[in-house]
């Protein structure tokens, strides 16, 4: 879920500190949020069985970058 200028060069944070929320959907219902403090974020396969009994093969995810003066921001949404 990167974000560059045309020209490959980053996007300013515009931010003191990086965070961001993952939630992970079941059918559009949030079943985990994971709070991360940088751009890659970790889902074990313990954690998807215990959240749907089994680790999946694809996973429906929304992705917010958290500001201190708005809170989340809006989401990216990815299938991975």
């Amino acid at each position: 879920m990167d974000s560059e200028w045309r020209d490959g060069v980053g996007i300013p944070l515009g931010e003191e500190s990086e965070l961001y929320e993952v939630d992970i959907l079941d059918g559009g219902n949030v079943v985990r949020t994971i709070e991360v403090i940088s751009p890659t974020a970790s889902y074990t396969a313990a954690e998807q069985t215990t959240d749907f009994g089994s680790a999946q093969s694809s996973l429906d995810v929304k992705i917010y970058q958290l500001s201190a003066v708005v809170g989340r921001g809006y989401a990216a949404e990815a299938t991975i």
